[in-house]
Protein backbone atom coordinates (compact mmCIF):
# COMPACT_ATOMS: atom_id res chain seq x y z
CA UNK A 1 0.00 0.00 0.00
CA UNK A 2 1.68 3.42 -0.60
CA UNK A 3 1.25 6.43 1.14
CA UNK A 4 -1.08 7.80 -1.35
CA UNK A 5 -3.30 5.11 -0.97
CA UNK A 6 -3.50 5.65 2.26
CA UNK A 7 -4.45 9.34 2.71
CA UNK A 8 -6.66 8.69 0.14
CA UNK A 9 -8.58 5.79 1.96
CA UNK A 10 -7.95 8.40 4.93
CA UNK A 11 -8.98 11.61 3.68
CA UNK A 12 -12.41 9.63 2.44
CA UNK A 13 -12.96 7.87 5.88
CA UNK A 14 -12.73 12.06 6.99
CA UNK A 15 -15.47 13.18 4.91
CA UNK A 16 -17.67 9.89 5.62
CA UNK A 17 -17.36 11.15 9.56
CA UNK A 18 -17.72 14.85 8.84
CA UNK A 19 -20.84 13.62 6.77
CA UNK A 20 -22.43 11.65 9.49
CA UNK A 21 -21.54 13.91 11.93
CA UNK A 22 -23.46 16.68 10.09
CA UNK A 23 -26.48 15.04 9.29
CA UNK A 24 -26.29 14.57 13.47
CA UNK A 25 -26.08 17.59 14.20
CA UNK A 26 -29.04 18.40 12.00
CA UNK A 27 -31.20 15.87 13.10
CA UNK A 28 -30.63 17.29 16.47
CA UNK A 29 -30.91 20.95 15.72
CA UNK A 30 -34.27 19.84 14.05
CA UNK A 31 -35.44 17.83 17.67
CA UNK A 32 -34.68 20.65 19.27
CA UNK A 33 -36.58 23.68 17.40
CA UNK A 34 -39.42 21.07 17.25
CA UNK A 35 -39.19 21.15 20.88
CA UNK A 36 -39.15 24.98 21.53
CA UNK A 37 -42.46 24.98 19.34
CA UNK A 38 -44.18 22.59 21.62
CA UNK A 39 -42.95 24.14 24.60
CA UNK A 40 -43.80 27.81 23.84
CA UNK A 41 -47.05 26.26 23.15
CA UNK A 42 -47.04 24.80 26.54
CA UNK A 43 -46.55 27.99 27.77
CA UNK A 44 -49.48 29.42 26.43
CA UNK A 45 -52.11 26.75 27.74
CA UNK A 46 -50.01 27.21 31.53
CA UNK A 47 -51.50 31.09 31.18
CA UNK A 48 -54.73 30.44 29.45
CA UNK A 49 -55.85 26.76 31.30
CA UNK A 50 -59.43 27.23 30.09
CA UNK A 51 -58.24 27.53 26.02
CA UNK A 52 -56.22 24.50 26.14
CA UNK A 53 -58.93 22.22 28.44
CA UNK A 54 -62.04 23.84 26.70
CA UNK A 55 -63.91 21.88 29.28
CA UNK A 56 -63.31 24.43 31.89
CA UNK A 57 -65.45 27.33 30.53
CA UNK A 58 -68.14 27.47 28.53
CA UNK A 59 -67.59 27.28 24.72
CA UNK A 60 -70.84 28.09 22.51
CA UNK A 61 -70.05 27.42 18.88
CA UNK A 62 -73.58 28.77 17.62
CA UNK A 63 -73.46 31.69 19.42
CA UNK A 64 -69.08 32.20 19.04
CA UNK A 65 -68.82 33.03 22.64
CA UNK A 66 -66.46 30.89 25.38
CA UNK A 67 -67.57 31.56 28.83
CA UNK A 68 -70.46 33.86 27.49
CA UNK A 69 -68.13 36.32 25.46
CA UNK A 70 -67.60 37.15 21.88
CA UNK A 71 -64.02 38.41 22.67
CA UNK A 72 -63.18 35.22 24.76
CA UNK A 73 -64.41 32.79 22.05
CA UNK A 74 -61.74 34.73 19.65
CA UNK A 75 -58.96 34.67 22.06
CA UNK A 76 -60.31 30.45 21.98
CA UNK A 77 -59.68 30.43 18.11
CA UNK A 78 -56.41 32.19 18.06
CA UNK A 79 -55.06 29.48 20.77
CA UNK A 80 -56.46 26.55 19.15
CA UNK A 81 -54.59 28.45 15.49
CA UNK A 82 -51.30 28.78 17.43
CA UNK A 83 -51.99 25.20 18.98
CA UNK A 84 -52.15 23.72 15.21
CA UNK A 85 -49.32 25.35 13.62
CA UNK A 86 -46.96 25.15 16.65
CA UNK A 87 -47.76 21.08 16.03
CA UNK A 88 -47.66 20.72 12.57
CA UNK A 89 -44.22 22.80 12.48
CA UNK A 90 -42.87 20.13 15.42
CA UNK A 91 -44.24 16.82 13.13
CA UNK A 92 -42.49 19.45 9.90
CA UNK A 93 -39.31 19.54 11.82
CA UNK A 94 -39.03 16.18 13.43
CA UNK A 95 -41.72 13.71 11.11
CA UNK A 96 -40.18 10.53 12.72
CA UNK A 97 -40.55 11.47 15.79
CA UNK A 98 -43.12 11.32 18.33
CA UNK A 99 -45.20 14.71 17.56
CA UNK A 100 -48.24 13.16 15.49
CA UNK A 101 -48.90 11.65 19.13
CA UNK A 102 -48.86 14.38 20.50
CA UNK A 103 -50.72 15.90 17.78
CA UNK A 104 -53.68 13.86 18.02
CA UNK A 105 -53.82 14.07 22.04
CA UNK A 106 -53.57 17.41 22.01
CA UNK A 107 -56.07 18.28 19.04
CA UNK A 108 -58.45 15.81 20.71
CA UNK A 109 -59.73 18.21 23.55
CA UNK A 110 -60.69 20.57 20.81
CA UNK A 111 -63.04 17.87 18.72
CA UNK A 112 -65.87 20.32 19.11
CA UNK A 113 -64.78 22.80 17.92
CA UNK A 114 -62.95 21.26 14.83
CA UNK A 115 -66.23 19.23 14.12
CA UNK A 116 -68.29 22.44 14.10
CA UNK A 117 -69.51 23.40 10.88
CA UNK A 118 -68.69 26.87 11.74
CA UNK A 119 -64.75 25.59 11.68
CA UNK A 120 -65.43 24.24 8.53
CA UNK A 121 -67.01 27.60 6.99
CA UNK A 122 -64.11 29.15 8.02
CA UNK A 123 -61.71 27.27 5.77
CA UNK A 124 -58.96 26.79 8.17
CA UNK A 125 -57.78 23.98 6.89
CA UNK A 126 -55.79 24.56 3.77
CA UNK A 127 -53.50 26.65 5.80
CA UNK A 128 -52.12 23.52 7.77
CA UNK A 129 -49.90 20.38 5.78
CA UNK A 130 -51.33 17.51 4.77
CA UNK A 131 -50.61 15.56 7.61
CA UNK A 132 -51.89 18.23 9.86
CA UNK A 133 -55.54 18.11 7.99
CA UNK A 134 -55.43 14.42 8.15
CA UNK A 135 -54.98 14.92 12.01
CA UNK A 136 -57.45 17.40 12.39
CA UNK A 137 -60.15 15.52 10.20
CA UNK A 138 -59.81 12.36 11.79
CA UNK A 139 -61.08 14.51 15.15
CA UNK A 140 -63.89 15.89 12.77
CA UNK A 141 -64.65 12.32 12.46
CA UNK A 142 -64.37 10.88 15.86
Amino acid sequence: MSWVSFFEGFASAGALSAMLLTLMQMHGNRTYYAAMHYLNQCDVALREPQFSNPGLGLLDIEARTFDGEKREFERYEWYVARLVYALDAAIRLAPFQQWAAVAKTQLASHRKYFASDYYARQNYLQHYSVRMRRLIQQQRAA
